[in-house]
């Protein structure tokens, strides 16, 4: 408890620092003389004799901050003669500093409290740990099991907004990970407000000489919790809506200007800075959520030039935080890589970025209480100067060894949401462990290597259509006939770009039937990938064919026993090597002949690497395609060895409504 700003040499008498202990009078009705004669500076209230007399409501306390004694009982005929004052018993006298010196003041206070400051960063980084660490261990994991697939995580180093539509099965682990991660954030807010209240009385007992013992702080921050909570959520509504009034119109779609979010926010702090005093009103006065709002305005216009030196401190002070939090994340990440883990090398090679992740985790907690403890110096050094009390803390202090009431470390809505926490989280660990990623999309991923380039960015939409093949099964010895993968998607707008570039006609390594002209893909396009287990000879020194084999709705289809190339099908795509020289044609199916004749086409093609990429126009196709394959075809000898997904009994796939991809590029609309 803080002793009274008074000269050990004065005569007078301490008065009382409440209302008796018996008293009916409202805590909103009762305003204390201290604030009132803080809001005078300049009348004779202001003197700390006068300020000695506060008024703060519900529990009496004298000038030594020890409860004062009960009333003597009183009758009609006998008036009440009020008991002698013990003798002061303060050792120190406080005094009001000055803006200038308040910041200095704060941090002559925290200086103090260090050991104390210490002991509850402690408890509350183990509390975040509680908080936070399933979750975090749930992520390192997911994060090890896809990093596992080479495919996928080149897809997270190079655009990770992708992994959802090549990996649609990882949405379930990570709507587990992430509802954790919201229950985490929600706990850490309740365990901030904690260590608000913790760190305000911590530092308010040793400023009175009589420190608090954690579990003492602890009391006081369960008594105080929903008041804090309140308080924080009207001013944090009113400077968010300020900031965003004030930083509206400068915003752009999809801008994000650092700049003017920071003016924004300081422009909003500023303007609750009149309720800098609320926490500490209602830690050390001991009152409600509206009171302490209206009590902290009269302290804030007693010293202006004070509290908004408090409030400025807040916001260096939040940038010190921010600064520091991003130094220890990016040291984590480096760390991350120096011990690079795969969930496929053992489970023991989780345990170093494990650690390390927990002890982040913990550290962060840490720094958070810390901080908080520097923030809030400034401000209790100010209000003790503008007030003299800190009566609440004798709410939460021991008295002959008899704690006010039960104490947990942990309260218990806390616990129970700890103990969900890592319940759902033990249960939700097989489910990412035993995620298998699926083989990503071969046509998305040619996309986004011709739009590097370009700062073009993909927007896919819709369920990827990849089709697996078994290597080796075609029975032959070329490998670039041996499909393992076959994937295509829909682009209905085809960008001029990607026409003048990636399917230029004039490359050596792209196939056209004939020049297109721009109606001819007004429609879109449809993207096919053929995949093969070996690379692709661009010299043509083998005689390799690949198509892509359709069948649409409406139209006559080839039999399946006429020893057709192509059966149970109605067009056929086929990009051949004739020495070298690569040609696409378009094989399409006659029923009065009964076979297949090559037609024009404006479709093209191109190999890199191992696949083969096909461009087809939606103007080609009359109707509608039901179903579809896709086969090679090599000649060994007198013999023709074949590879196709489909087999003899069924040829033919069901034609799935393919993923459509628009190309756009960087916000171009908005410029």
């Amino acid at each position: 408890m803080l002793d009274p700003e008074r000269s050990e040499t004065t005569s007078a008498e301490p008065a009382p620092l409440g209302a008796p202990a018996g008293s009916s009078a409202p805590a909103q009705e009762s305003l204390t003389a201290a604030v009132d004669s803080a809001a005078a500076p300049d009348s004779p209230a202001a003197t700390p004799s006068a300020r000695e007399t506060t008024t703060w409501p519900a529990v009496a306390y004298w000038a030594s901050g020890a409860p004062g004694p009960p009333n003597p009982v009183t009758t009609p005929s006998q008036p009440a003669t009020p008991p002698p004052a013990p003798a002061p018993t303060w050792t120190k006298a406080y005094e009001l500093p000055t803006a200038r010196s308040v910041v200095s003041a704060g941090f002559q206070l925290a200086f103090a409290s260090s050991a104390a400051v210490r002991r509850a960063s402690i408890y509350i980084g183990l509390l975040s740990l509680g908080a936070f660490g399933p979750a975090m261990i749930l992520l390192l994991v997911g994060i090890g099991r896809l990093m596992s697939d080479p495919t996928t995580a080149d897809t997270i180093a190079s655009d990770p907004s992708l992994l959802f539509f090549e990996q649609p099965g990882i949405a379930q682990p990570l709507t587990l990970i992430y509802g954790l991660v919201i229950v985490g954030f929600v706990l850490l807010a309740a365990i901030g407000v904690d260590a608000q209240a913790i760190a305000i009385a911590m530092l308010a007992g040793v400023a009175a000489e009589r420190p608090l013992r954690l579990a003492e702080a602890i009391t006081r921050a369960r008594q105080t919790f929903w008041r804090l909570l309140g308080a924080g959520i009207i001013v944090g509504l009113v400077s968010g809506i300020v900031s965003l009034v004030v930083a509206w119109p400068f915003l752009k779609p999809f801008d994000t200007n650092s700049g003017v979010s920071f003016i924004g926010s300081m422009v909003g702090i500023l303007v609750v800075s009149p309720w800098a005093y609320a926490a500490t009103c209602i830690v050390l006065g001991d009152v409600g959520v509206v009171e302490s709002l209206r009590r902290s305005v009269k302290l804030f216009r007693a010293r202006k030039r004070i509290a908004l030196v408090v409030v400025l401190f807040t916001l260096v002070t939040a940038a010190i935080q921010t600064f520091a939090l991003g130094a220890g994340l990016d040291v984590a990440v480096r760390a991350g890589e120096l011990f690079q883990f795969r969930l496929d090398q053992g489970p023991l090679s989780l345990i170093l970025p494990g650690i390390l992740v927990l002890a982040f985790v913990v550290a962060f907690g840490s720094l958070t209480f810390t901080i908080a403890a520097i923030v809030a110096a400034p401000q209790v050094a100010a209000f003790l100067g503008l007030t003299f009390h800190s009566g609440g803390l004798d709410r939460a202090r021991a008295v002959e060894g008899a704690r006010p009431g039960p104490f947990h470390w942990v309260s218990v809505p806390m616990a129970v949401a700890m103990t969900l926490v890592v319940l759902v989280a033990a249960a939700g660990l097989p489910l990412i462990t035993n995620f298998q990623p699926r083989a990503p999309s071969p046509a998305l991923a040619f996309l986004r290597t011709a739009a590097e380039s370009r700062q073009v960015f993909l927007f896919p939409y819709g369920e990827p259509t990849p089709k697996e093949d078994p290597a080796g099964d075609q029975g032959g010895e070329v490998a670039a006939t041996d499909l393992v993968l076959v994937d295509y998607v829909f682009a209905p707008s085809v960008p001029d770009w990607l026409l003048a570039e990636t399917f230029d006609c004039n490359r050596p390594n792209v196939a056209c039937a004939g020049a297109a002209f721009g109606s001819v893909f007004g429609n879109g396009a449809y993207l096919f990938v053929l995949r093969t287990s070996g690379e692709i000879d661009p010299s043509g020194a083998c005689a390799c064919a690949w198509s892509v084999v359709l069948a649409q709705a409406g139209t006559v289809r080839s039999r399946i026993d006429g020893g057709t190339p192509f059966p149970l099908a109605t067009d056929a795509f086929v990009t051949t090597l004739a020495a070298g020289a690569p040609v696409i044609t378009r094989q399409k199916f006659s029923a009065p002949f009964g076979q297949f004749f090559a037609t024009g086409t404006r479709a093209r093609s191109t190999w890199v690497g191992h696949d083969v990429v096909l461009l087809i126009p939606a103007n080609e196709l009359d109707g509608n395609v039901v179903t579809w394959d896709a086969q090679t075809s090599t000649t060994s000898g007198d013999a023709m060895v074949q590879d196709r997904l489909g087999n003899e009994a069924h040829p033919m796939l069901g034609f799935a409504s393919p993923p459509d991809v628009f190309l756009e590029e960087a916000f171009s609309d908005f410029e």
